[in-house]
């Protein structure tokens, strides 16, 4: 083989190695001579044989046949199949990898009946997002589908000609050198709007690849933070380890959390944007009896309502123009022995609460276009930043599914009525960052602490985070200073520490609200399920405020 194909071959390898090693899949690469040249520990144990004994060998050596040679004399550039390896039924799926021009090597990706959640692929092969995988001398080495449809093209070579004209060169290079995610770009193609996120592929210190989502404008709705969450695995990623703070109402919200976790109960999370309801959600996974499970997470107000139903419940062969032509898993298929966790649920169209609310009632999934029901074994964690109650009263949310929901309800503390453990979490989050973005910033001075303490954080946790990023790319030394914080929480800080507040308004109305808390609890004799009712607010807000005055149980 051409010393140079051998080189790209090399290039490829080195770049995907570590997605593809540590993926439940089984994935085989050979070289244009139908040579093995890559074989991951999840093939091993599929056609159980040590890697070490087919690498550089002929395909043909396994058994059954892969067919890599009809393949690639026929130029099929997908193919589907179904074999018995070692008495386990495997889908197969094969392809040809374009090294050159009229140049190919052969792919296979094997999955047995049990591995469904197969992320990389659901990934790769997304629908409505173009994926490219760029090697480290930024040439063009991968493209779904999706993309070559989005720029009217039918190979790389047409396709690389097209992201030359479109994509810019700078973002690409200022992403590979400083091996941090990129997003903000926004490039016109055929009268269509498309985002551009640029993901670095880091192995060993070093970037060796990019890898780039063009997202239609319609999606934009996602956020940043949500599309570099989806590059990553899908299994829970936080513990309640994570989660800090020694505020008596994140305490009792954690503790409510840790015995929600032993069960496979159906869990509600409520609270302002920011408060942490996702990093719960990982938790109550990661604890679980299915923590061994998949963790499938999807935000409801991020996918547009026409690809909602087909994200969650799969599509059937010829389901739609476009569709694939085995069809696709939806997020509760992918999700079977684990946990999908719907976000922003209140944000979902009454149409698809009552498809939801059959799912859950009857725990099976129909795919769109489909004619067979599928049964699903999922642990649903559900969470809103909105009131589901008063949305259920205004008909915008089904009660029924509301009470199929509120079985378990968390009610996370917004940061303003946690202002104690505001320097606990600013500390972790500034180690957090300095990992994230290669800083050494060590502390934040007590002046610029006293601002984080008295500002009230409509954004919550979030925005505590991006306000410390937003510090550390101005801060020079070793110490965040107020000279590196915005003028609206610096004003903030200052306008509340000038005002005496023994006279202040806000003094005033804690005093009322004292007195009303105090006289409610009096009237139903202590009670403070009855209380919380009366005063329509949760029980567990009663609880904080008691807790913030002072009051002691009656």
């Amino acid at each position: 083989m051409d010393v140079s194909l051998n080189l790209e071959l090399h290039s490829k390898e080195l770049l995907l190695y570590p997605i593809l090693q540590n993926i439940s899949e089984g994935i085989i690469i050979s070289d244009p001579s139908l040579n093995i040249v890559f074989f991951n520990s999840a093939a091993e144990k599929i056609f159980r044989i040590e890697a070490d004994e087919v690498l550089g060998k002929s395909v043909d050596v396994l058994k059954p046949s892969l067919h890599f040679g009809s393949l690639l004399n026929s130029r099929q550039r997908l193919v589907h199949s179904q074999e018995f390896i070692n008495g386990d039924q495997v889908s197969i799926t094969r392809g040809l990898l374009e090294l050159a021009q009229d140049v190919f090597a052969c792919y296979a990706i094997l999955r047995t009946d049990s591995l469904e959640d197969f992320q990389l692929n659901s990934l790769l092969q997304s629908p409505y997002e173009g994926i490219t995988v760029f090697d480290e001398n930024l040439r063009l080495v991968y493209a779904n589908p999706a993309c070559l449809r989005f720029f009217d093209c039918n190979s790389l070579t047409a396709l690389n000609e097209q992201l030359n004209a479109f994509m810019p060169r700078t973002s690409l290079t200022d992403s590979m050198s400083s091996g941090k995610p990129l997003a903000g770009e926004t490039i016109s193609v055929k009268g269509r709007l498309f985002e551009l996120i640029f993901l670095p592929i880091v192995r060993f210190g070093r970037t060796v690849g990019i890898i780039v989502k063009t997202v239609p404008a319609a999606l934009k709705e996602r956020t940043w933070g949500e599309m570099v969450e989806e590059y990553h695995s899908g299994t829970g990623k936080y513990y309640f380890s994570n989660i800090v703070g020694n505020n008596p109402a994140i305490l009792e919200q954690k503790e409510l959390a840790s015995r929600a976790a032993r069960t496979i109960s159906t869990v509600l999370i409520t609270g302002e944007s920011g408060t942490g309801k996702e990093v719960f959600a990982h938790a109550i996974h990661n604890m679980s009896p299915r923590r061994k499970g998949p963790f499938i997470k999807v935000n409801c107000a991020a996918v547009p309502e026409t690809l909602l139903e087909s994200e969650l419940f799969g599509y059937a062969e010829g389901a739609f123009t476009g569709a694939r032509k085995e069809g696709k898993p939806g997020k509760f298929e992918l999700a079977n022995h684990g946990t999908i966790f719907l976000d922003e649920i209140g944000d979902m169209s009454l149409s698809m609460q009552a498809k939801l609310l059959r799912v859950l009632q009857e725990k099976e999934v129909e795919r769109v276009g489909g004619i067979h029901t599928t049964q699903v074994n999922v642990r649903v964690i559900a969470a809103s930043n909105q009131d589901l109650l008063r949305l259920v009263a205004e008909g915008k949310f089904r009660e029924d599914l509301y009470y199929r929901l509120n079985v378990i309800i968390l009610n996370l503390p917004p940061l303003r009525e946690r202002q104690d453990d505001i320097p606990l979490i600013a500390k972790a989050l500034l180690q957090r960052l300095n990992q994230q973005l290669g800083t050494r910033i060590g502390r934040i001075s007590s002046e610029a602490m006293e601002c984080f303490v008295r500002y009230n954080w409509p954004g919550n946790i979030r925005e505590l985070e991006n306000t410390l990023e937003r510090a550390m790319n101005f801060c020079d030394g070793n110490t965040i200073d107020t000279l590196h914080l915005p003028e609206s929480i610096i004003s903030f800080s200052h306008s509340r520490h000038l005002v005496p507040t023994a006279g202040t308004l806000e003094h005033v109305l804690q005093e009322r609200e004292k007195e009303v808390i105090l006289s409610t609890l009096r009237i139903f004799g202590g009670n403070k399920t009855k209380a919380a009712r009366a005063l329509n607010i949760h029980r567990s807000a009663l609880y904080r405020k008691m807790n913030k005055y002072q009051i002691n149980s009656l």
